[in-house]
């Protein structure tokens, strides 16, 4: 069975946002790539979706939108029934990205985070007095955040009462609708260093992403396509012991 990478697009797009130069990679290294409508697979409309791909066995590495677990999942077993593959298992992502399936293993390196089970913001703010004292914190839900909103629905501030983190959860709850996934996160926020760049909305942090293959770190890069020196060496290198225990 044969490796490539399928993209997931929006309608009239040739790559995801940001995957261009990817996508233009592996076709100069030869490296099977295709792609489906991801808005048919998040609606559910299932129907001859991945038509495009090519006939021969191949076991696909997803890249795209950051799914929801039952969305990977359904898009797995479409696979399946066709005779392909991910290559990373449905469990194996809902461990990677659903954060109290991470947290464990991270607590010592990452802010203190409380969660819910709920869409209940008071039960939320309990919760996050209690473990992390007041406010600032970083909201979100168990998946992925909405800094794209970052003062209505991301960002607690210092001196935030109930009556404003409320407010903020509503935010978060209208920016996702039916796509929330299981319930409300609170971090405690870190203040990281911010580049001197303006997005609208939300504020730029030199952020870096580091990939690993079979527990090992293969490579890194600045998050934000923008003008910032890359790492000379893979930052925190524990974090090969950690992938590697998954």
């Amino acid at each position: 069975m044969r490796a490539g990478v399928l993209f997931g697009q929006g309608r009239e797009q040739a790559f995801p946002d940001g995957f261009d130069l990817e996508a233009h990679v592996l076709e100069d290294l030869g490296v099977p790539l295709a792609g489906f409508d991801i808005e048919d697979l998040v609606h559910g409309d299932h129907h001859r979706i991945l038509d495009g791909l090519p006939r021969r066995r191949h076991r696909w590495l997803y890249c795209g939108w950051m799914l929801p677990h039952e969305d990977y999942t359904a898009l797995h077993e479409l696979l399946r029934d066709r005779g392909d593959d991910l290559v990373v298992h449905p469990d194996s992502f809902e461990t990677a990205a659903y954060l109290p399936c991470w947290y464990d293993l991270l607590a010592d390196h990452t802010p203190e985070t409380i969660w819910t089970e709920t869409e209940d913001p008071e039960e939320a703010w309990e919760l996050a007095l209690d473990a992390l004292g007041p406010p600032p914190w970083i909201l979100k839900d168990h998946l992925k955040s909405a800094r794209q909103w970052w003062e209505k629905a991301c960002f607690v501030p210092e001196g935030a009462d109930l009556e404003r983190f409320t407010s903020i959860c509503e935010g978060l709850l209208e920016f996702h609708a039916d796509r929330f996934q299981r319930g409300f996160v609170v971090r405690r926020f870190v203040r990281l260093a911010r580049l001197p760049y303006a997005t609208p909305g939300h504020p730029v942090f030199d952020e870096h992403r580091v990939v690993f293959w079979n527990g090992e770190p293969v490579a890194h890069a600045p998050y934000h396509d923008i003008d910032v020196d890359p790492l000379e060496a893979v930052p925190f290198p524990w974090l090969s012991q950690v992938s590697s225990t998954t």
